[in-house]
């Protein structure tokens, strides 16, 4: 599955170069870490005018299944309402169509508490207490926060038993992409390290929503990695080979 990208070649021309981006671009990105209930997780939020009612686009996944969960939603001054993102179909609604939606039925309702976030996860059976601590930022300070100077993108696109956390490093006054882990869901260990840049793909600040360079096809083994190119739609394909125990390009 590829998608059009929502900004137009000349304003990104203007915000990015090669895999590189300005930290002024819409790539103004907030790591948590914390609980859901008794669940660990890992939450990214990405602010930017997404169109119609959404403000802030996000991926979070519980650590015991690392399968990253796509959310949308509306972010004010002092809080956050995020809905998930459970089928193709909502994903194709919410994501890519901007299908307008109620925000009260939406699970997640978070209110800023300094640099932290606090709040609950609730549906109609069950309501849990959600306290998540700022990790790491990309913003108009790139990678603030982190003194690593490297910060942890989990994409949308995964298969049945992997998840793809995009590694983003800063360069002087600017983000490069720096690699893509590939995490076993069941382990938790990295077991590849993709180069995106290859196969005449420039990789990393392609797609509005960050999390979206790497999305799923119709396979449960295979993934695709979204590419910037001045000319027609771009789009590398990787599936994995039981023989190599590793992600390949498909030609």
């Amino acid at each position: 599955m590829m998608l059009k990208p929502l900004v137009s070649v000349s304003l990104y021309t203007l915000l990015c170069s090669s895999a590189m981006a300005t930290s002024d671009s819409w790539y103004v990105i907030n790591n948590y870490e914390g609980m859901i209930g008794k669940n660990p997780v890992h939450l990214s939020l990405q602010s930017y005018a997404f169109g119609g009612q959404t403000t802030v686009k996000g991926s979070y996944y519980y650590d015991k299944y690392r399968s990253p969960i796509p959310l949308y939603g509306n972010k004010t001054a002092t809080s956050i309402v995020l809905c998930e993102v459970n089928t193709d179909k909502e994903y194709r609604e919410h994501i890519e169509e901007g299908v307008k939606y109620d925000t009260s039925t939406c699970p997640l309702k978070l209110a800023f508490g300094g640099d932290n976030l606090q709040g609950t996860w609730q549906n109609k059976k069950t309501s849990l207490t959600v306290i998540l601590q700022h990790t790491a930022s990309m913003d108009a300070t790139p990678l603030a926060g982190n003194t690593k100077q490297l910060i942890d993108i989990p994409f949308w696109g995964q298969s049945d038993e992997h998840s793809f956390i995009g590694v983003y490093e800063k360069k002087g006054n600017d983000i490069s992409i720096n690699n893509v882990k590939v995490l076993d869901k069941h382990s938790g260990n990295v077991v590849q390290v993709i180069d995106p840049q290859l196969h005449n793909c420039t990789f990393g600040f392609y797609m509005t929503a960050i999390y979206q360079n790497i999305e799923k096809v119709n396979s449960p083994s295979g993934i695709v990695l979204n590419c910037y190119s001045t000319g027609s739609d771009n789009s590398v394909f990787y599936g994995f080979s039981k023989a190599s125990h590793a992600y390949l390009v498909i030609n």
